[in-house]
């Protein structure tokens, strides 16, 4: 219908009657009127759940945290009538999400915007979140702007944090770890320091259970484990076997329950052990057919030979022997423990003389300024750690008792300094069995020449590193006082009995250090200990005195410091693969 001609425009305007109602209007792309265009229902739009049902926000009973993206992995703790409530909430209608469904075209919605947003109160048993929103919505290429309500349901589901604590007996995985040799407390040092020092991959592990040379690792899933494994590889050689065992299976649904063990299996050489290597070893060049010391172990096992020559450089005294080389075709009996740290020897340097020409002209360099020669204080100081020297040596319990000195090569000559304490073995007073003495005599070559000494490292501590020799000796004295009326077998069986309890209990020990408590397979955290409490405070004790004895060695500390920085590596490249892209 044309309208009269304006007087002041001198222009005409079409009207048309609107396609629902008939009333005469405006044209516009809907051709609807404004009171048609506001019966379109878009809080039908809004309210429409996840397959078109309601929309739930799930709470976790326990934590009373709630559900971030609605997929139960990431539970967050958040306030009631919080703006990140709000921003929870908003997220979880799929209308708002920006994907186009089915429903929306058939009501002729194409896009909708939130202009504003807030909370209704509600009582707080009703298991319900209400929510006022001020909706613009473009229907058929018109603007239009609704305020809608929109109800939430509260429903209640576990988060995996709280699955995970309530199912602490419920497994996938096990790691067995083991190493086999008399001292394992020693063996596991470095690994016990960096698990209690790093909590997130405590938080995996289920519980821990002491067992005979090792520990079992109980982990929830498959992944886990085997990156607990690939952890274990770089701090130690290790030999892994992975094996599965059928619980019960569903033949109607194809499913089963698997049990999935991997069994570790440590190198058994430690750091400061004095090695025989057979003349028939592979893999270490010159150094089969001698006594080789172990100077560290992470990945591969580094070795320098106890009795090097005077005149060959550094670089040929020292191998790499890495774990495949050791556990393929039985390599294991060409590399056997000769001495223990347990029968160190404290001795005291009278002179150190630099082998190498160009050493003793830096070090008569230094005798004309204030210093006798310049020792390694680290990679800036400008020289290198390892040199050989000539050393003379008395033993510490000799002062006042006897001259009698010892002179032997060590790789330790720009380490020493006359005047310094070191930790070695004494070979010459040391005593072996024929049958011992018999398989040295046929493992070393026949140019090799076994030293009076071999000097392990220099130490800061004020007295020997205790271990187990007086204690058995105590043992053994008491077992004798009281074994009068028993026979030989049964003192014997005594004191084997003993010996286990001793080295179970050294293992409890070693979990409790780790922060994982033995007793009721729960996770720990060590930073949470009660200082006034009887348990908490005997494993505070037991983890001070661990880290002391770290802070007393440098190169054990410093060889922490790299597993560590591995650890966290591998724990950050796990997360990553493991939590999903934030929304």
């Amino acid at each position: 219908m044309p309208m009269p001609p304006s007087p002041s425009s001198g222009l005409t305007a079409s009207l048309i009657p609107c396609c629902t109602c008939g009333a005469i209007i405006a044209p516009n792309p809907s051709n609807q009127c404004a009171s048609c265009l506001a019966t379109v229902d878009v809080g039908s739009v809004v309210r429409r759940g996840p397959g078109g049902g309601d929309l739930v926000v799930h709470q976790c009973r326990q934590c009373r945290r709630f559900d971030r993206a609605g997929d139960g992995r990431c539970y967050l703790d958040l306030e009631p009538e919080s703006p990140e409530m709000m921003a929870v909430l908003l997220k979880l209608i799929p209308a708002l999400s920006g994907k186009s469904n089915q429903h929306m075209k058939r009501s002729g919605v194409q896009a909708l915007k939130i202009l504003d947003s807030m909370f209704i109160w509600t009582e707080p048993h009703s298991m319900r979140m209400r929510v006022m929103l001020t909706i613009k919505a473009d229907v058929n290429d018109v603007a239009i702007q609704q305020r809608i309500k929109v109800e939430f349901v509260v429903k209640w589901k576990q988060c995996p944090d709280c699955v995970k604590e309530s199912r602490q007996r419920t497994w996938q995985a096990i790691v067995q770890l083991r190493q086999k040799r008399d001292d394992t407390r020693k063996g596991l040092l470095i690994l016990e320091l960096a698990i209690a020092r790093n909590a997130e991959i405590r938080k995996d592990i289920l519980s821990v259970q002491t067992k005979k040379n090792g520990f079992d690792f109980y982990f929830p899933s498959v992944e886990k484990a085997r990156h607990f494994t690939q952890y274990l590889a770089k701090a130690a050689p290790v030999r892994t076997k992975t094996t599965k065992s059928l619980v019960s299976e569903d033949h109607t649904n194809n499913t089963a329950n698997v049990k999935t063990t991997i069994s570790c299996d440590m190198l058994p050489l430690c750091r400061d052990d004095l090695i025989v290597i057979e003349k028939k070893a592979k893999g270490v060049g010159k150094l089969s057919g001698g006594l080789a010391l172990v100077l560290k172990v992470s990945s591969v096992v580094h070795l320098v030979s106890a009795s090097p020559s005077r005149d060959s450089p550094m670089s040929s005294q020292c191998r790499d022997l890495h774990g495949e080389t050791y556990f393929r075709g039985g390599e294991e009996k060409s590399y056997r423990i000769f001495l223990s740290s347990k029968r160190l020897v404290r001795f005291v340097v009278l002179d150190v003389e630099l082998c190498q020409e160009d050493d003793r002209e830096h070090s008569r360099h230094g005798h004309n300024e204030e210093e006798s020669k310049q020792l390694y204080k680290g990679p800036t100081s400008g020289v290198s750690k390892y040199a050989l020297a000539d050393v003379e040596v008395a033993r510490e319990s000799d002062f006042g008792v006897n001259d009698e000195t010892h002179r032997c090569v060590t790789h330790l000559g720009n380490l020493l300094h006359p005047g310094d304490t070191v930790l070695g073995y004494d070979l010459s007073s040391t005593v072996l069995t024929g049958e011992a003495e018999w398989s040295l005599e046929n493992a070393l070559s026949s140019s090799f020449v076994v030293p009076d000494v071999v000097i392990v490292r220099k130490t800061k501590v004020l007295e020997l590193p205790r271990g187990d020799t007086d204690a058995k000796g105590n043992e053994g004295g008491r077992a004798g006082g009281k074994g009068k009326s028993k026979s030989s077998v049964s003192r014997k069986r005594e004191r084997r009995m003993k010996k286990e309890e001793e080295k179970q209990r050294k293992l409890e020990e070693a979990a409790s250090r780790m922060g994982l408590d033995t007793d009721k397979d729960v996770h720990l955290d060590l930073d949470d200990f009660d200082e006034g409490g009887g348990k908490d405070k005997a494993v505070v004790r037991e983890r001070s005195k661990f880290e002391k004895e770290v802070d007393l060695d440098e190169d054990l500390a410093e060889d922490l410091d790299i597993v560590e920085q591995e650890l966290a590596v591998g724990i950050e490249n796990f997360t990553k693969q493991k939590t999903p892209p934030t929304p």
